[in-house]
């Protein structure tokens, strides 16, 4: 009994903790534009946004064609649905096959943005993602980058892993998909993670932390599209079925 408790106990905790996370990146609205127009040219018509959360990619992704959210919370679904009642909602563990029922749905794009790391078999949500997509459509991925930057902070968000650029190229391909886009992004977050994270051992970014690295996006975007960065702390990625 007192296990279930402390079980129960500890997923209200992170549920908590990754709504209060969600939040503060509804704030961000640079930050979340750029990851748009990251992937803008991928995108098609028919979009499955994998992991929705409380919808801060949703908002945008909507524009773009016929928008379907899963996510394996009923909190976030419920809120959703309030939000943006003309969406199409299913509530799915991306890792679990019966996901693959959504084939008859005719996805060509799937958005999968910070989800793969909190997903143990990331392998096999791939692969629920290849089958679900039609021939010809793109999975477009946005992962946490560099696995020598994992600490405190990912522990704390749930983060299985942080994904090395040639190992994440490798699995994508092992998963039958073709590699069309495989980038760096946000060179300059590396810095404040690495502090964050590694030196300080915070638990997470703090709400000013994050606001101050908006205000800073537009800039970081410009310097980004001119020089490629070599190292970033998150990946992009695009790839076709």
């Amino acid at each position: 009994m007192k296990n279930d408790k402390a079980k129960w106990l500890n997923e209200i905790k992170n549920i908590d903790i990754a709504h209060e996370t969600l939040r503060t990146f509804s704030l961000t609205h640079n930050y979340n534009i750029w990851i748009i127009e990251l992937f803008e040219k991928y995108i098609g018509k028919q979009i499955l946004e994998v992991g929705c959360g409380t919808g801060n990619l949703s908002f945008y992704l909507r524009h773009f064609g016929n928008l379907s959210c899963i996510d394996i919370s009923t909190l976030y679904l419920d809120h959703m649905k309030i939000d943006y009642p003309k969406l199409k909602f299913f509530q799915f563990d991306i890792a679990d096959e019966n996901v693959r029922v959504l084939k008859d749905e005719k996805f060509d794009t799937i958005v999968c943005v910070n989800v793969l790391e909190h997903i143990e078999d990331d392998k096999k949500a791939l692969r629920n993602m290849f089958e679900i997509l039609q021939p010809g459509g793109r999975i477009l991925l946005y992962v946490p980058a560099c696995q020598f930057l994992y600490g405190s902070v990912d522990e704390h968000l749930s983060h299985f892993r942080r994904y090395d650029k040639k190992l994440f190229e490798q699995l994508i391909k092992e998963v039958g998909f073709t590699l069309e886009k495989l980038l760096y992004s946000n060179a300059f977050g590396t810095i404040g993670w690495f502090i964050n994270s590694k030196i300080q051992r915070k638990k997470e970014l703090s709400y000013w932390q994050i606001i101050l690295f908006d205000k800073f996006v537009p800039l970081l975007k410009k310097l980004e599209k001119r020089f490629q960065p070599f190292l970033g702390l998150s990946l992009v990625a695009a790839a076709r079925k």
